[in-house]
């Protein structure tokens, strides 16, 4: 299976179907519960309450690759997440960049950079144009 195949089962299994039995069949046996991925001190434990929580705020999602890119055991992904929105009406598109160092056919690194703000945004949780906001110096701030 090619690199590109096994980000593609990743985002497909973990992240659009949720299933969780795919991490003990995609991490390193060397990714211990005490090693960082992605943020997350023991994925194993953490990961799936990540899915969890990002599938109840955005409702089912499908992610597309965009470009994708491998150099040795490390690949560098640019994707696009879409959802038609926990309502089913509102519909949600973010970008982001995932990095995975494989060791054979196993995630042993991986660093992702998600659009968080454009997604709380669209999902009405963030002013619109709250970037702009922020560049300009003002405070968000909550009553």
């Amino acid at each position: 299976m090619s690199k590109r195949d096994l980000v593609e089962r990743w985002f497909v299994e973990a992240w659009e179907k949720g299933n969780m039995a795919i991490l003990d069949e995609m991490l390193a046996p060397s990714l211990t519960d005490s090693d960082l991925l992605d943020g997350l001190l023991a994925p194993r434990r953490d990961f799936p309450l990540l899915v969890e929580v990002i599938h109840k705020l955005v409702g089912p999602l499908k992610v597309e690759i965009l470009r994708f890119l491998q150099d040795g055991d490390w690949t560098s992904t640019h994707y696009i997440m879409t959802s038609p929105g926990p309502d089913a009406a509102t519909p949600l598109r973010v970008e982001g960049v995932v990095l995975i160092r494989f060791e054979e056919d196993k995630i042993a690194e991986l660093i992702s950079r998600f659009d968080g703000f454009t997604l709380f945004e669209q999902l009405g949780q963030l002013p619109p144009d709250a970037l702009v906001a922020c560049l300009s110096g003002q405070k968000l701030t909550w009553a």
